[in-house]
């Protein structure tokens, strides 16, 4: 090829075999709006691998549904606050009913006894 042989070329492929059929293509996209199911369940309807799904769904860019809420499609609000601290976060945890107040209270030889 002389001089020409030596110049970078690409090295996708210049076609391909296996391209995912348009139709295919948007049954998937309109289940996935329409009825907001994951790749699993849009292959089971449609008779094809939940890999395959997936490859549509990512390059459509539909594959996260985490800012749509799943039951009525709608985007999850969030709520915003102008200044810090408008919002105080509280932890709340639920403690057992320790009858006589734990081991620390009575000491761990009668903390320990049940009864």
């Amino acid at each position: 090829m002389g001089d020409t042989g030596m110049a970078d070329r690409p090295s996708c492929p210049h076609r391909v075999a296996n391209r995912t059929p348009q139709q295919l293509v948007r049954m998937v996209v309109h289940l996935r709006w329409k009825q907001r199911l994951g790749p699993v369940a849009i292959g089971a309807k449609l008779a094809t691998p939940a890999s395959t799904v997936h490859a549509v769904l990512v390059r459509c860019r539909l594959n996260r549904l985490h800012h749509v809420d799943k039951r009525i499609g709608e985007v999850i609000r969030r709520s915003d606050h102008e200044t810090l601290g408008a919002m105080i976060p509280v932890d709340v945890k639920k403690l057992g009913n320790i009858p006589g107040g734990g081991w620390r209270n009575v000491g761990k030889q009668t903390g320990h006894r049940r009864g």
